[in-house]
């Protein structure tokens, strides 16, 4: 984004967000490292969504407009609901709180699937099944967890698979991939279908405790891109802070 106009634009953007995740968060009761989480991941996932919502801008001018047009968007689609979300949970009580993480997990889910890539993207949240025997461990997306197109995703990866085996591999290493184009992966790690071609894997982690995959997919290269993996990576990180609060 060349041009003084085009960071000065940006610039605001970010001081305006930094301001309003503050006003939003403070007063909660949380541990010094959520609050940190929050500002700091709230602010890149807005700021994301400002620089990414148009990726076909060409000149320091259309930036600036289309950072002014989305800023409001961004606001909306993102911050307010999943800060909101975020203060519920840190103040609510343990019964309370266990449908409001399953409420956070649909929330990022759909946000993904609306903010990253071109709109018939679909996004999903897949979760390690409890208490699996050694060498048997599963990916699992429980409970409708996916937004988009209307055709569901693959649903269960096992680790006798080798697609299940470098899932898993993923989320133990609290890595992100992403593959621009699957027909170009070992014929072992295609997708069973050719319902999509290009996906990001993101393991929602915190420290050392896995929580799970977000994942989006499209249907044709080039739909998803670098950049769109440093948001998915925003959007499986605010997650990963609401799954961590315990009391």
């Amino acid at each position: 984004m060349g041009g003084s106009m085009g960071w000065g634009a940006v610039g605001a953007a970010l001081a305006a967000v930094m301001s309003y995740i503050a006003q939003m968060v403070i007063g909660l009761k949380m541990p010094g490292w959520l609050y940190t989480t929050i500002i700091i991941v709230g602010t890149v996932a807005v700021l994301g969504a400002v620089l990414l919502a148009d990726r076909r801008v060409a000149t320091a001018r259309q930036a600036a407009a289309a950072a002014t047009r989305n800023q409001r968007r961004a606001f909306e689609d993102v911050l307010v609901p999943i800060v909101n979300l975020l203060g519920e949970i840190i103040s609510s009580d343990r019964m309370q709180r266990r449908a409001l993480k399953q409420q956070m997990k649909l929330s990022v889910v759909i946000l993904t699937a609306q903010m990253v890539g071109p709109p018939d993207a679909r996004a999903c949240f897949l979760e390690e099944v409890a208490n699996a025997a050694p060498g048997q461990r599963e990916v699992k997306c429980h409970n409708g967890l996916w937004s988009g197109r209307g055709e569901p995703p693959v649903t269960v990866f096992r680790e006798q698979e080798l697609r299940g085996k470098e899932l898993l591999k993923l989320l133990d290493e609290g890595a992100d991939v992403f593959v621009p184009n699957v027909d170009q992966l070992p014929q072992a790690l295609r997708p069973d279908s050719n319902t999509y071609k290009t996906y990001i894997s993101t393991a929602v982690k915190v420290g050392d405790t896995s929580m799970g995959v977000l994942s989006i997919d499209c249907l044709k290269p080039g739909d998803l891109n670098e950049d769109d993996t440093k948001l998915v990576a925003v959007f499986a990180r605010l997650l990963g802070a609401a799954l961590a609060v315990k009391r």
